[in-house]
């Protein structure tokens, strides 16, 4: 068995991982049946990991192991029928989905699901990244804390206080929604509240076309890593064949 484990880890492993790269990094010469192949696996091989993860850390257990363990005396109690049999009750309306004729059944599990869902990501995206990053940057407007950490000197200090203010609030500013004006006011001088609200707005747009760059080079700079050790991999697992490995 060692000697089959050794076999897979040194040659068969290396052979078919720089197989799938290939077929995958074959897709720059256009679509074809090899890099559409390594896509079929991918998606397949992620779909049955993440089914089998879920079935062994999630469905058994969290529902079918405690319901054996409960027995049929203990699902009567009804704290374990609203915490056992209702999940279950749902995950089998959810399954029915997949049935053409009873499908509308699941239409209360999907609704479930989906608000459920939406309710942690947004009281997640809340506590974890909208109350954090605006207690951040109001951190940053306190030289006493900010200064030593970053060794700027107070002229520096105050320039990057003045841009992070400037982008912070035009950025707010672009998404600011008001009412058309009507046709009988075309003739009407321009509002000056109006045109610098609109500078503000540019401003703005400029800052998110700014930041959205800085993210594109970043994912951009990430790919060409991965690109890079892909090649690195593929050359070495070519060196260790040549070499007899």
């Amino acid at each position: 068995m060692t000697e089959i484990t050794t076999l897979v880890d040194t040659l068969i492993g290396p052979i078919v991982a720089a197989l799938l790269t290939i077929m995958v990094l074959s897709y720059l010469i256009g679509d074809n049946p090899f890099f559409r192949l390594a896509t079929h696996l991918f998606i397949g091989v992620a779909a049955g990991y993440a089914g089998a993860l879920a079935a062994r850390s999630v469905l058994w257990p969290g529902l079918l192991q405690p319901i054996l363990q409960a027995g049929l005396g203990g699902l009567l109690n009804p704290t374990a029928a609203l915490t056992l049999l209702v999940p279950a009750l749902l995950a089998f309306l959810l399954v029915l989905k997949l049935v053409p004729g009873p499908s509308r059944l699941g239409t209360f599990s999907t609704a479930f699901l989906v608000g459920v869902g939406a309710a942690v990501v947004v009281g997640g995206a809340i506590t974890g990244t909208l109350i954090p990053q605006s207690m951040a940057a109001m951190g940053t407007f306190d030289p006493g804390v900010v200064s030593p950490q970053t060794g700027e000197t107070g002229f520096e200090r105050v320039v990057n206080l003045v841009i992070l203010l400037t982008g912070t609030l035009s950025t707010l500013a672009y998404f600011r929604f008001t009412l058309r004006r009507s046709a009988g006011s075309e003739g009407r001088p321009p509002d000056p509240i109006g045109l610098l609200g609109m500078a503000v707005s540019a401003l703005g747009r400029s800052f998110i076309a700014l930041a959205f760059g800085v993210m594109y080079a970043g994912a951009l700079s990430a790919t060409l890593l991965i690109l890079t050790q892909r090649v690195q991999f593929l050359m070495d697992a070519l060196t260790g064949l040549m070499a007899g490995r």
